[in-house]
């Protein structure tokens, strides 16, 4: 064959070329049908990030949109009777007390099997929102930023958590995830793959053994070449040429070949049957099933390092038990599952889960036998190694949150109140390291919080 000039090259086999020069090789490094310019964006350690600091990921982070605000008392703050404030459309005696836990550890009472999570799982109460909106509710979680508008110019603390991530997809965000917000202030940069993207991803990975041989070939090729210029110049000049942004991604799709990515997220008829057998038959989000099935299966198999995802339903304004019922016993069916699976494969205690929502419902019911938007909200922490089985902060009788001991969670008038920037603060410090926090000095990580299980 004759030799190529500065012409576009295009997929190609070593033997269907007879050379490639320095500057076909820049011209042409994208030629995988953007394998290459993905990877680009992926990588979180290529060329132009090698400078930052590392801060090793510790935890895998699944951060779980609970879109709405629901109702704590509901949820993970039952009372035991009703108060001037507070109207009760619920037994307390149907509320489940977590496995092994201390007893003033309860979830309401459509949460019986997350109940059994027991010792892995943390109550977080009488969390400060400051907002009775949606979107600041949830930005103010996502961020740790309060913002009246929802607004705001940081990165999230999913995007952190997979900026410093190593696996094949950094960050992915399945259905109803928010957004991540990649691009705002990270040490190193990182996309995301998305859920409406997943069947255009999946189809740019080769999908039998001739077609994986031929791309294989063509990145040995590639590499030969990259190996062949970095001899040909000087440490210094490689260090600072596009060759090194090129030598990362062609490292990074060769991972993705052999690791078999594409197949990874597609799920298989037995992965999915573990989140439908004996699902509960009014669950109205059977979508759920699909979605903790992948991210499972992505977690167990070291393919993600942080999953996004949201589960909707929890505006309740009306009809307050016909609504949350359904959903929350879908929830308490999926999460159980999921945290099996994880346990199962020895991922739970080095995956931490996080629950959270705009803000909590009002302590009153109205007209509607609903209740509305209240400034007081609450969290759920699972797995991480974390010392569960308790409940920190609270509320008053009047769904008013108090003040706590930073160190224990314990109810002090002279503590302070918890609010997101320290649920933020826990989960860096909790998967990326205490030292990171020096980074966003605007959170604020807590003891109460970030206790682990004693061994």
């Amino acid at each position: 064959m004759s030799k190529f000039n500065n012409s576009f090259i295009g997929p190609c086999l070593p033997q269907e070329v007879e050379a490639i020069n320095r500057r076909q090789l820049l011209l042409n490094g994208a030629y995988l049908s953007g394998y290459m310019s993905f990877a680009k964006w992926m990588m979180p350690g290529a060329a132009w990030a090698q400078e930052a600091q590392s801060f090793p990921l510790q935890r895998k982070l699944v951060w779980i949109n609970m879109r709405g605000g629901w109702d704590i008392l509901e949820v993970l703050d039952p009372k035991v009777s009703s108060t001037s404030g507070i109207d009760m459309i619920y037994d307390y005696n149907l509320t489940n007390q977590l496995a092994g836990g201390e007893d003033n550890a309860r979830l309401g009472r459509w949460l019986p099997n997350m109940a059994q999570i027991g010792n892995d799982l943390l109550i977080v109460r009488g969390l400060a929102m400051g907002t009775t909106s949606h979107m600041a509710g949830s930005v103010y979680m996502d961020t740790g930023i309060l913002s009246n508008t929802g607004r705001v110019n940081s990165a999230s603390i999913p995007a952190i958590v997979s900026s410093e991530g190593t696996n094949t997809i950094p960050i992915i965000q399945l259905n109803g995830g928010s957004d991540p917000m990649t691009d705002r202030g990270l040490l190193k940069p990182v996309s995301v793959v998305r859920a409406e993207n997943l069947q255009l991803y999946r189809s740019m990975y080769p999908n039998d053994t001739e077609a994986t041989q031929r791309r294989m070939e063509m990145l040995d090729y590639i590499k030969g070449s990259i190996s062949r210029l970095k001899d040909s110049v000087s440490p210094g000049e490689f260090n600072n040429d596009r060759l090194s942004s090129l030598e990362a991604a062609e490292a990074k799709i060769r991972r993705q070949f052999e690791g078999n990515v594409g197949q990874q997220l597609a799920l298989t008829q037995e992965e999915t049957a573990a989140f439908q057998d004996g699902a509960p038959a009014n669950m109205r989000n059977r979508g759920m099933m699909q979605t903790f099935a992948l991210a499972q299966k992505l977690i167990t198999g070291d393919i993600c390092d942080c999953i996004n995802l949201g589960i909707g339903g929890y505006d309740t304004h009306a009809n307050q038990s016909a609504n949350l019922q359904p959903n929350l016993e879908g929830v308490d069916f999926v999460i159980k599952r999921f945290v099996d699976g994880l346990r199962a494969a020895g991922k739970l205690d080095s995956t931490l889960i996080v629950m959270y929502t705009d803000f909590g419902r009002t302590p009153k019911i109205n007209n509607s036998n609903g209740r509305d938007h209240w400034p007081v909200g609450g969290a759920l922490m699972i797995g991480g190694g974390i010392q569960g089985g308790r409940a920190i902060s609270g509320t008053d009788d009047d769904m008013r949150a108090l003040s706590v001991n930073t160190e224990t969670g314990v109810v002090d008038e002279n503590g302070e109140q918890i609010n997101p920037t320290h649920v933020g603060g826990a989960v860096l410090e909790l998967t990326l390291g205490k030292d990171y926090l020096s980074y966003r000095n605007y959170l604020n990580s807590i003891p109460a919080l970030t206790r682990l299980k004693t061994t």
